[in-house]
């Protein structure tokens, strides 16, 4: 469920938000949505959590309208080297291997949340053409050698 569920959750959110009035907001519930612009009258920013450093981004990104969702092996692990954690490849009953995290921004929470968890089992490779399938969407991959894979089209700043 918690493949898409944070996900849907914000989208409903950000639904309500917009029905009674609310014209800017940021906001996250595990998975983040914006409304409008921040008290600035800029766009909203995030920061995409560093995998292996606690207290550090890996980049910034602008949120430019679309939904944010990352999936990562730092958020709840079971071995100190990352390799088993709360990500399972179905096919296997497998922690992957390949990547550390996956960010994407995508039109709604519910596909971010769902491509970012799907991106993270298929590993880099797959999962980046992926994610050049779907309309409006982009990512943001961190392998476990700390190599970026950034589509064209996040808006990022490392």
């Amino acid at each position: 469920m918690n493949g898409i569920a944070q996900g849907f959750a914000t989208d409903q959110f950000k639904k309500s938000l917009k029905e009674n009035g609310i014209q800017h907001a940021l906001i996250d519930c595990g998975e983040m949505a914006v409304l409008g612009n921040n008290p600035k009258g800029k766009e909203w920013t995030a920061g995409i959590q560093h995998p292996r450093r606690k207290d550090a981004f890996a980049a910034i990104t602008q949120m430019d309208e679309r939904c944010l969702a990352t999936s990562g092996d730092y958020a709840t692990t079971f071995s100190e080297d990352f390799g088993n954690h709360h990500i399972l490849d179905p096919s296997t009953g497998r922690s992957p291997q390949e990547l550390s995290s996956v960010t994407v921004l995508a039109p709604t929470a519910t596909d971010a949340d769902a491509l970012s968890t799907a991106a993270f089992i298929m590993g880099p490779e797959k999962g980046m053409r992926l994610i050049q399938q779907c309309k409006h969407t982009d990512a943001y991959m961190i392998l476990k050698d700390g190599t970026n894979l950034v589509t064209e089209g996040f808006p990022c700043h490392p």
